[in-house]
């Protein structure tokens, strides 16, 4: 999924293309423009469905110090119990 979304994010060949169709003024430019104006309707497909994107900048980062302050809770537990002593019976 990862190198097929990395394929649907590269630009930079079709619009290498295009821009060498556009100096020989190459009659295949509206072709390659369709290609593009198709690539940047499959990224946008690709981009929708990554997780977070429906929360908004605010909540994101609301969601991040929630998770930070968890993160921190935990890691204190953990040193509270490495430090116990423990009794054989």
């Amino acid at each position: 999924m990862a190198e097929a979304a990395e394929n649907e994010l590269n630009f930079l060949p079709l619009v290498h293309d295009i821009i060498k169709s556009i100096e020989k003024d190459s009659l295949d430019v509206n072709q390659k423009m369709t290609d593009f104006r198709n690539q940047l309707l499959k990224a946008r497909e690709v981009i929708e469905k990554l997780p977070g994107t429906q929360y908004s900048r605010d909540d994101q980062l609301k969601q991040i110090d929630i998770l930070k302050q968890q993160l921190a809770n935990k890691t204190e537990l953990l040193q509270k119990y490495k430090n116990l002593t423990v009794f054989d019976i």
